[in-house]
C-alpha cells in the first residue's frame, strides 16, 4: 500500500486538475455571471467523480498494456516483415484504435436529442445508424496511419501529403454547401478530425512510426515519430465528406412528407433521456467492444508473429481490466454529469442576451443587454478554450518533445501558448457563428486555406509541429463540454446545428504555429549574423 497509494493519488490527481478546474469555471460562470442555479447536483457530481475515476482507470490500462505492446510490436516489426506487412498492420491498427478512443463517443452523445424531421442527415449519422460514422472515421483513421508509415519508410516530406488532403476536403466542403441537406453535416464532419486523436491512437502511432523510423535509420533525426497525428487528424474530415454524399444519393427519398409521422415519432424517442441502468449497461458494452479487439489484435501479433513476450499475461489481463472499467466509468459519468453540466450551462448561457430563453429571476428581458451579453458568452468560450487546453497533461508532454526537437528555438512555454490562444480564439469564433449567424464556411475555409500556403513556406520540421501541435489540441473532457454548449447555444439561436467550434479550435493552433516557425526562421539569421 505504501507504493500504490501514492502511485494512484497521483494518477488520479492528474485527472483532477485537468477536471475540476473545468468544471469549477462552468460552476461559477453559471451562478455568478448567468444568475441561475444548477439542477440534478448529485448526479452531477457523482458523474465527474466518475469521469476522474474512469481517465485515471483507463490511462493506467492504455499506460502498462497497450504502451509497452505497441512498442515491443513497432520496434520488432519493421525488422522482422515486409514493407507489405507493415503497411497492413498499419491500418489494421488504426482501424482498432479509432474504435477505441473514448472522444468518438462523445458525438454520438451530442446528437441525443437531434430530430429527424429538422436534419435528417445529422440524424442518420449520429443516433438512427451512428456504426455509419464510426466505420468510416475509423477507416480513415487507418489509412492515415498507412500513409504516415509509409512516409517514414520512404522518407517522404509531409508538405506533399498535407496539401492536397486539406485542397480536397476544402473542394468537396465548398461542394456540399451547394445542397442544403449537406450542409448541415458540414460542421460535424471537420468535428471528426478534431476528435478522433486521444489516449490510445497518440501512443500507438507514435511507437510504430518510432519503430519504423529506427528501422529505416531515420531515429535519430529528432523527428522521428511528428506528422503522424496530423494526418490523422486530417483524412477522416474528408472521409465523412463523401459519406454525407454517399448517403444523401442512396437514400434521398426516405425523408418525404408521407414519412412525417414516422420522423416525429423517431424525434420524439430521440428527445427521451435513458434510464440509468440503460446508461451503465451501454457503457459497458462500449468498453468491451473498443477494448478487446485492439488488445487481442496487438497481443496475437507480438506473442504469436513475433515471438516475443512482451509483458507478462498477468499484466495484460490487468491492463484490459483497468481499461474496460475505465471506459466504462468514463462513459458513465460524461452521460450522468459532464455532458449535463454542459447541457445546463449550454441551455442557460442564451439568458445573457436573449429574452425568455430559459426563465431567470426576471423572465422578461435578458440579463444584459444583447451586444454586451454576446460578447460575455465569447468571453466566457475564449477562457474556457484557452484554459482547458493548457490543463492537458499530453499537451504539456508535447512542448517539451518541441523544445527539445528545435534545441531550445520554440520554447516550451512559447509553443503552450501559441496552441492555447489558438484554442481559445477558435473556440471563440465557433460560438461567434452561432452568436451572430455567420456561416461556418466562412470561418472554416478561409484560416485551412491560409494554413495551405503557411505550410508552403515553413520549413518541414515546423509543418510536422504545427499539424501534431494542432491535432492534439482536444481533449477527452473539454470535447464533450463544447460540444454540449455548441448545440445547446445553436438551438436557442436557430443558428447552425452547432458543430464546428471544434475543428476551429483546431485550425487556428496550427496556423500560430506555422507563423512562430516563420518568425523564428526569420529571426535566427539575424541573431547569428549580430553575434
Amino acid at each position: 500500500m505504501r507504493i500504490l497509494l501514492p502511485y494512484a493519488y497521483h494518477n488520479i490527481k492528474e485527472q483532477v486538475v485537468i477536471v475540476v478546474p473545468v468544471c469549477l469555471y462552468l460552476i461559477a460562470f453559471q451562478l455568478v455571471v448567468l444568475k441561475y442555479g444548477l439542477d440534478r447536483i448529485g448526479w452531477m457530481t457523482g458523474g465527474i467523480f466518475m469521469v476522474i475515476m474512469g481517465l485515471a482507470f483507463f490511462l493506467e490500462g492504455v499506460k502498462i498494456g497497450l504502451v509497452p505492446i505497441g512498442e515491443t510490436v513497432g520496434n520488432t516489426l519493421p525488422k522482422r516483415s515486409s514493407g507489405k506487412t507493415i503497411l497492413l498492420f498499419a491500418f489494421v491498427l488504426g482501424v482498432l484504435a479509432a474504435f477505441g478512443e473514448p472522444v468518438i463517443g462523445s458525438l454520438q452523445q451530442a446528437g441525443s436529442g437531434l430530430q429527424e424531421s429538422h436534419s435528417p442527415l445529422l440524424y442518420k449519422l449520429l443516433k438512427g445508424k451512428p456504426f455509419y460514422l464510426i466505420f468510416t472515421v475509423a477507416f480513415g483513421v487507418g489509412i492515415a496511419v498507412v500513409i504516415g508509415t509509409m512516409r517514414f519508410l520512404y522518407g517522404w516530406s509531409l508538405k506533399p501529403i498535407v496539401l492536397p488532403l486539406i485542397g480536397t476536403a476544402i473542394v468537396l466542403t465548398l461542394v456540399a454547401s451547394q445542397n442544403k441537406q449537406l450542409k448541415e453535416a458540414i460542421g460535424l464532419a471537420w468535428d471528426t478530425g478534431a476528435v478522433i486523436v486521444g489516449p490510445v491512437l497518440c501512443p500507438l502511432v507514435l511507437a510504430l512510426g518510432l519503430g519504423v523510423c529506427r528501422a529505416t535509420g531515420r531515429g535519430d533525426g529528432g523527428m522521428a515519430g511528428f506528422g503522424m497525428v496530423g494526418l490523422i487528424s486530417i483524412i477522416p474530415i474528408t472521409m465523412v465528406v463523401l459519406l454525407t454524399f454517399a448517403l444523401s444519393f442512396f437514400e434521398s427519398g426516405h425523408h418525404d412528407a408521407a414519412h412525417a409521422p414516422a420522423a416525429v415519432a423517431a424525434a420524439t424517442a430521440a428527445v427521451a433521456a435513458p434510464s440509468k441502468i440503460q446508461i451503465l449497461i451501454d457503457a459497458t458494452t462500449v468498453g468491451v467492444q473498443a477494448i478487446l479487439p485492439i488488445f487481442t489484435f496487438l497481443f496475437v501479433v507480438m506473442r504469436f508473429f513475433l515471438k516475443e513476450r512482451g509483458i507478462q499475461n498477468a499484466q495484460l489481463v490487468l491492463a484490459i481490466f483497468f481499461a474496460i472499467v475505465g471506459l466504462f466509468l468514463f462513459n458513465s459519468g460524461l452521460a450522468i454529469g459532464l455532458s449535463e453540466l454542459g447541457n445546463q450551462v449550454g441551455d442557460t448561457l442564451p439568458n445573457a442576451f436573449l429574452p425568455d430563453a430559459k426563465p431567470p429571476i426576471d423572465a422578461t428581458a435578458p440579463l444584459y443587454q444583447s451586444g454586451i451579453g454576446k460578447v460575455i458568452v465569447l468571453i466566457f468560450a475564449l477562457i474556457l478554450g484557452y484554459g482547458a487546453t493548457l490543463a492537458e497533461p499530453a499537451f504539456n508532454v508535447l512542448g517539451q518533445q518541441v523544445e527539445d526537437v528545435t534545441q531550445g528555438a520554440f520554447k516550451k512555454n512559447l509553443f503552450s501558448q501559441a496552441v492555447a490562444i489558438g484554442v481559445g480564439v477558435g473556440a471563440g469564433l465557433g460560438i461567434a457563428s452561432l452568436l451572430y449567424g455567420i456561416d461556418l464556411l466562412y470561418l472554416l475555409l478561409p484560416p485551412y486555406a491560409l494554413l495551405l500556403i503557411l505550410t508552403i513556406v515553413n520549413e518541414e520540421k515546423y509543418v510536422n509541429i504545427a499539424w501534431d501541435g494542432g491535432a492534439v489540441t482536444t481533449g477527452p473532457v473539454t470535447v464533450p463540454l463544447k460540444l454540449a454548449i455548441g448545440l445547446s447555444l445553436s438551438g436557442a439561436t436557430g443558428a447552425g446545428e452547432g458543430f464546428g467550434v471544434l475543428a476551429l479550435a483546431s485550425a487556428y493552433p496550427v496556423m500560430n504555429i506555422l507563423l512562430l516557425g516563420l518568425y523564428i526562421r526569420l529571426k535566427m539569421p539575424r541573431e547569428k549574423t549580430e553575434g
